[in-house]
């Protein structure tokens, strides 16, 4: 599994006045603060919009290297991030600083490798769970899950306690179901996919309940 990419992030320290957040963003700059192992309280700063939003579009897990004036910097992750809500542009983002030997708690995007033989056979392939909260030490997360699907035939699922995670802990249920291959209703196979914890339709509940 491929490491996440370091993310060189230029941030500009600043003071806690509600006056000029919004100063702060006619300079297309964005308000931030990072707390965690080795900060003290909360620190404030600024990042760029358009380096913020460049780091938002990647959905695999990124590590950031918060660049400040004179050559310091903070090792974070991008927690939380708050947009308006006309625009959509971020108004606001948290980052949590990370320690080489201090688990952290992060989300890790779900990829599927290969073909089913279950689906070129007909089969219809279910994925209920896209990505995964998991805690580890930081230099053992991978920057994305790699689920190999080519030997799922008809009736297989994947649940989470199937995952092969060496040093890492996931924090979702052992029996949330990942995938299952479904046998056809007729016709051509086709794939459909539910964002996560959404449920199926009705026609599908009610076929999965007689089965």
């Amino acid at each position: 599994m491929e490491k996440p990419n370091i993310i060189e992030l230029t941030a500009v320290e600043r003071n806690i006045d509600p006056k000029r957040l919004e100063n702060i963003r006619k300079e297309d700059l964005v308000p931030a603060v990072v707390y965690g192992p080795g900060v003290e309280g909360n620190l404030h700063f600024s990042v760029p919009r358009v380096a913020l939003e460049k780091i938002l579009s990647v959905k695999n897990l990124q590590f950031i290297k918060l660049m400040f004036e004179g050559g310091k910097h903070i090792d974070a992750i991008l927690k939380v991030t708050q947009f308006h809500p006309v625009t959509d542009a971020p108004v606001h983002a948290d980052f949590y600083a990370t320690k080489e030997d201090v688990p952290v708690t992060v989300t890790i995007p779900i990829r599927l490798k290969g073909t089913s033989p279950g689906v070129i056979e007909g089969g219809r392939l279910y994925q209920s769970l896209r990505k995964l909260s998991v805690s580890a030490l930081p230099g053992v997360l991978p920057s994305e899950l790699t689920v190999d699907i080519s030997k799922l035939q008809i009736g297989h699922n994947l649940k989470v306690r199937t995952l092969k995670l060496k040093d890492i802990t996931p924090l979702m249920s052992p029996d949330r179901t990942i995938l299952v291959i479904r046998p056809p209703r007729g016709g051509k196979a086709k794939i459909v996919e539910f964002a996560d914890g959404e449920e199926a339709p009705q026609e599908e509940a009610a076929e999965a309940a007689a089965e």
